[in-house]
């Protein structure tokens, strides 16, 4: 179709590739990021595909180029950024690199992984959906890179393809969201896992392996049971249920804390149910767990076959309003022993009503995160350009921090209650009178979310309508979606 996506901008608001008529038409150009990836027009939803390469972070992205009109055309966009310079992304190509096109994937070319298989070659992996009089038949499919990323005609799909052309028995059509990584304990083989949802409607993750990345076996669903001494996480279930997990990763990392290596599974649960815990130390804070039905957290343990003997339980991975569907890679190019790189959706499922869809695009990612286990919690650090980070330290005094347009209206509260030792996050949805934010209709004048949070550094990134906040050097973060009527101003202690 070669659809127009020119989707990402440099560190140069006046030139970010977008027409001056096109900009005085915006209804608000102040909400376009500068250095988060945003499309031009259309949707933009889950990362895929991350890879490093020669010092570039290549990044693909699911993308429906003609939001909001339907039937819907996802497929997959890219962009570059150099961790070497400025750390500005650029686009590439000009066009769509994975569209819709074939016949198991004429409903979306859904969520993967990119799989580097040495000298700079790789491969992706992705679902592709399609639909037959309702019935959703997923099916599994892979992608070479022939040439530079981000040029359509690089990208050759497997002629035998699709590779698993159907769920296995016992599981429904949303079997979906290749993730793979070579096998640690047998380098050279590799094992995949997708998200999947049982015939009993529970959401489960599955696991395959293979030696060639085209022959794959089934080796079963994954079974989470705690392992002996096994710590509670930072949610109040050890172990998420929910109707399906979708966007399963699975990673080796080493501890910092005790130089251990763990098997880390990130997974997306739907359908949890919200649950409010009043902390003892101060019965007015009560913490907000799964205060969305889709949430994205992980577990820490050890996989052996397809038991993973969890050592610490489930923990939401942002406490944020808008955060999905996180991809995370290891052991590439760039990346220290042990550690991992992620970027995440800032949106959410059923959420495209953000003021910006007046201007005909919805939805960014976050910017690629530095991520590191100690003592069992992933801790994330922002890869922000130079001079795009806020900061302050939080310690034995409560502090109140405002997040103001240059009119002065207060778009976002955030509360350290230092004998909590919790943070909420108070997103307020009028502004001037006017609705600015996400208002779900049931009168609220903000919408606050309250999670657990020590001293420690907190940074603070503001770029058009994100806004990521990390807390207790980033042992916990939210990322969300705020709607300033004018440009941000410098964060303001209100103590």
């Amino acid at each position: 179709m070669g659809v127009d996506t020119e989707t990402i901008y440099g560190s140069n608001r006046s030139t970010s590739g977008m027409s001056s008529d096109r900009l005085k038409a915006m209804t608000s150009p102040h909400l376009r990021p500068v250095y988060h990836i945003a499309p031009h027009k259309g949707r933009l939803n889950d990362p895929n595909g991350v890879f490093l390469r020669d010092g570039q972070l290549h990044v693909h992205y699911q993308y429906d180029p003609i939001f909001p009109d339907t039937p819907k055309c996802t497929g997959w966009a890219h962009a570059r950024m150099d961790t070497r310079g400025e750390r500005a992304w650029q686009p590439q190509g000009g066009t769509s690199v994975l569209e819709p096109t074939q016949p198991y994937d004429l409903h979306g070319c859904y969520s993967g992984c990119a799989v580097p298989t040495g000298d700079g070659a790789v491969q992706f992996f992705y679902t592709g959906n399609l639909k037959v009089e309702g019935k959703r038949i997923p099916s599994q499919n892979r992608v070479f890179l022939d040439g530079e990323p981000g040029e359509p005609s690089a990208y050759r799909r497997d002629e035998a393809n699709p590779l698993i052309d159907a769920p296995t028995p016992g599981f429904t059509g949303h079997y979906r969201d290749p993730h793979i990584t070579e096998n640690p304990e047998e380098p050279g083989t590799w094992r995949m896992v997708l998200g999947a949802q049982t015939e009993e409607e529970k959401g489960a993750a599955v696991l395959y392996t293979s030696r060639d990345l085209h022959h794959w076996n089934f080796e079963g669903a994954l079974r989470c049971v705690p392992a002996p001494g096994a710590q509670e996480g930072g949610s109040p279930v050890f172990i998420p249920e929910g109707y399906m997990w979708e966007c399963p990763n699975l990673l080796r990392m080493v501890d910092k804390h005790d130089g251990k290596a763990y098997d880390v599974l990130v997974l997306c649960p739907q359908g949890l149910d919200e649950v409010e815990e009043m902390l003892p130390e101060n019965p007015d804070v009560f913490l907000t767990n799964f205060a969305d039905p889709d949430r994205c957290g992980y577990l820490v343990g050890h996989l052996r076959g397809t038991t993973f003997e969890v050592t610490r339980g489930f923990s939401e991975l942002d406490y944020g309003h808008e955060f999905y569907a996180a991809q995370l890679i290891a052991d590439q190019e760039g990346i220290a022993p042990g550690e991992a790189l992620a970027l995440a959706w800032m949106g959410m499922p059923g959420r495209d009503d953000a003021p910006t869809a007046q201007d005909g695009w919805v939805h960014m990612l976050t910017v690629p995160r530095r991520v590191t286990l100690r003592a069992g919690r992933l801790y994330q650090e922002p890869l922000a350009p130079e001079g795009a980070e806020w900061s302050t330290q939080l310690g034995e005094g409560d502090t109140r921090i405002a997040l103001r347009d240059t009119a002065g209206n207060e778009v976002v509260r955030l509360h350290y209650d230092a004998a909590a030792q919790a943070l909420s996050v108070s997103r307020s949805v009028r502004s001037g009178g006017s609705v600015r934010g996400l208002d779900r209709g049931d009168g609220n004048a903000a919408d606050t979310r309250t999670f657990r949070a020590g001293p420690g550094t907190l940074t603070v990134l503001l770029d058009g309508a994100a806004v990521e906040i990390y807390a207790e050097d980033g042992a916990a973060t939210a990322s969300l979606q705020a709607y300033p009527e004018q440009a941000w101003a410098t964060p303001e202690i209100i103590n």
